[in-house]
């Protein structure tokens, strides 16, 4: 995706276009190209000093972080009310530790510029895979419940380990391995069922239900895993992102320029392969992050 140019966006100011307008006009009126002429030599001047002057760079900036705030404040909306108070809480402190990091010692410098941009773009990621998390959880529930309505052999009241008796938490790794498990048992036990009765059952267009259904279990087995999977890297990559942000937070002071760099792109190249997983997974789903994320927080295409 292009990024944004300098110079381009010093020429697209409202003041610049202001100008031109005006020099345009009064050509028109006065029938003379001086004021035309006279404009495009201080254009010429504004271009060659302005998109490279410290002073617009701070405006650029500003205008950044706007657009910044701006935009995680409509994900958060959008998001917030299908999230668990407990990731909420955490996305908040995130914003607060986002806040605390550097200060004035650093600023205007390149390199903690691109910091902070890295450090918006895992505060989006966290609002993703928190989302997704949500979902996926609700599908393994809705799973199991379907099993266990399906199973005869369950006892009524659920047993205090059983994992649909369990309220689901955000980031449960065991809850998430007891309730795979659960799904996966229960389909075992119907393929070996369909296994059993196959070589008894003579209707030929019996066996082939019954042959499509061993199918359509195994392939749901094999999601249901899938998805666990998943589940569990997204609470490890949450986990992660919070991380990364206390080490930033703990090495800026510390460590050089090019080491803080390098620890916080590893963490974005894995959450961006995280989020390639899970677009292979539902690729009808639209993440929320993904329009406009590499243009806003990559600081290379920015200042161009």
């Amino acid at each position: 995706m292009p990024g944004t140019n300098k110079y381009l966006e010093a020429f697209k100011e409202s003041y610049n276009a202001i100008g031109l307008a005006a020099a345009v006009a009064l050509s028109a009126g006065t029938l003379s190209l001086v004021p035309i002429l006279g404009v495009l030599v201080l254009e010429a001047a504004y271009l060659l000093f302005v998109p490279d002057s410290k002073w617009y760079d701070a405006r650029l900036s500003a205008r950044y972080d706007q657009e910044v705030i701006q935009r995680r404040r409509k994900l958060a909306d959008e998001v917030f009310p299908s999230l668990s108070a407990d990731v909420k809480t955490r996305f908040v402190r995130l914003e607060t530790v986002r806040e605390q990091v550097g200060g004035p010692l650093f600023k205007g410098k390149r390199w903690f510029q691109e910091v902070l941009r890295k450090l918006d773009y895992l505060l989006e990621k966290f609002l993703l895979f928190a989302t997704k998390q949500v979902q996926f959880e609700n599908y393994l529930r809705s799973v199991l419940e379907e099993v266990e309505r399906t199973d005869p052999s369950r006892p009524p009241r659920r047993r205090a380990t059983d994992p649909a008796a369990e309220p689901m938490k955000a980031a449960e790794e065991e809850w998430v391995k007891r309730t795979v498990a659960r799904i996966q048992e229960r389909y075992d036990e119907d393929i070996e069922s369909i296994r059993t009765s196959l070589p008894g059952e003579e209707n030929l267009h019996n066996q082939a239900v019954l042959e499509k259904r061993k199918e359509i279990l195994m392939r749901r087995k094999q999601y249901v895993g899938q998805m666990g999977e998943i589940l569990v890297n997204l609470g490890q990559q949450l986990c992660l992102i919070e991380d990364t942000f206390g080490l930033i937070n703990d090495e800026i002071r510390a460590r050089s320029p090019e080491q803080v760099l390098v620890d916080i792109e590893d963490v974005v190249y894995q959450s961006d392969s995280l989020s390639e997983t899970l677009q292979e997974v539902s690729p009808f789903d639209q993440m929320p992050v993904a329009a406009g994320a590499g243009r806003l927080y990559n600081v290379e295409e920015n200042q161009a």
